[in-house]
């Protein structure tokens, strides 16, 4: 287990934060807002859908016992608990938020598995050796980075020849945007792109074989689960947080609702390999 704090000044973070990190981990990644996300999408998950999307698409990828994934944006370590367990693969986990981490390494410590480890780290600046992992996935991280092509470079890079890339991201439609959709976007930091530009990215760094798929009606339909079993648990998830993180999950799936049917907020399915 490492736990590597990273100190690095980044520009125009912003609100004050001095780097992106530190605005993460004081904004939508706080401990307690990681631990009422958790409430929603079940223990130790923090991405549309939980265990289920997670069993439903790591299935896509067919691993085989021993190979090497590497998990960015890991967050708490389902995903990555999920599939050292199942598939009994070594799972490397790098996540920018020092709390998702430290939740993260608080459950590894529970669970006792070697095969999976975690690091505080930026992707976009971390090295690492070439050709070193069978796996490259990620789910809804990549929304944060500007420069999608140099990270999914970075990815091509590390994937041994023949590897896989499975990633979802929140994604947005092409053309014009409303005015609210845009106001979210710059409050969260986010960097969007189109499904179809999203896959067409991938395809430009020199990955082959390109799954771009616009999963919104998925996503659409885990949304509505999930407020729905938020709603049914409203007393005890207020006893366990308070009224008003009871109010922020439920309008905030609201919104996300009202932002898919108005056609702004999309949600993709990427697939890849890297050439043999």
């Amino acid at each position: 287990m490492r736990k590597v704090q990273l100190e690095e000044k980044q520009a125009q973070i912003p609100n004050g934060f001095t780097t992106f990190q530190e605005f993460l981990d004081s904004q939508q990644y706080s401990h307690n807002s990681i631990l009422r996300y958790e409430r929603i999408f079940g223990r130790n998950y923090v991405s549309t859908g939980g265990k289920e999307t997670t069993e439903e698409l790591v299935k896509m990828l067919n691993l085989k016992e021993g190979q090497t994934v590497l998990d960015i944006g890991c967050g708490i370590g389902g995903s990555a608990f999920y599939m050292a367990k199942t598939y009994n693969v070594n799972v490397y986990g790098l996540d920018l938020s020092y709390n998702m981490v430290e939740i993260a390494l608080e459950r590894l410590s529970g669970i006792g598995d070697n095969r999976v480890q975690f690091e505080v780290s930026d992707a976009t600046k971390r090295e690492l050796p070439a050709a070193s992992y069978d796996v490259v996935h990620s789910r809804d991280t990549i929304l944060h980075i500007k420069d999608k092509k140099a990270l999914f470079t970075k990815f091509l890079k590390w994937l041994k020849p023949g590897g896989q890339l499975l990633i979802t991201d929140y994604c947005c439609k092409e053309g014009l945007h409303s005015d609210h959709f845009k106001k979210y976007v710059a409050q969260r930091e986010y960097h969007l792109l189109s499904p179809a530009q999203y896959g067409k990215v991938l395809e430009d760094v020199g990955f082959v074989n390109v799954i771009a798929e616009d999963r919104t009606d998925q996503f659409v339909d885990v949304l509505q689960k999930e407020l729905n079993r938020t709603m049914a648990i409203k007393d005890d998830f207020i006893r366990e947080f308070s009224q008003a993180d009871y109010d922020a999950i439920v309008n905030g799936w609201k919104e996300k609702l009202v932002r898919c049917g108005q056609g702004d907020q999309r949600w993709g399915l990427f697939l890849a390999k890297k050439a043999e």
